[in-house]
């Protein structure tokens, strides 16, 4: 009987991981506001009006005006985003608290 419950035990748990993998979390989204060869600075939680008022305030000026949710995310093709486009992020491991945010992406789609 032990030995049944035990088998019981781990189907549920192998299941329950395998489910964990396929229902992968959006960590965020947001629009590009600077772009270069391994990384991208994007803007959070805010919506298109938002983003057009700030659009051509160059990095620099929004990161020392502060207020704003901002992150750069490593990205092995960011070559292949540009500035204004929408995205979802997934992040690979943790974020590294620092304003703005710094993290790896491990997939990006735009919106």
């Amino acid at each position: 009987m032990r030995t049944r419950r035990s088998a019981i035990l781990m189907v549920f748990l192998l299941a329950l991981g395998l489910a964990a993998c396929t229902n992968e979390q959006v960590s965020g989204e947001g629009f590009i506001l600077e772009v270069s060869e391994e990384a991208i600075l994007v803007v959070k939680n805010i919506n298109q009006e938002r983003y057009n008022e700030i659009k051509d305030v160059p990095g620099d000026a929004l990161i020392d005006q502060g207020g704003l949710e901002l992150i750069w995310l490593e990205y092995d093709d960011a070559g292949k985003l540009k500035k204004g486009d929408h995205i979802e992020f997934w992040i690979d491991g943790s974020i590294r608290e620092s304003y703005p945010e710094q993290a790896t992406a491990k997939r990006i789609e735009r919106k």
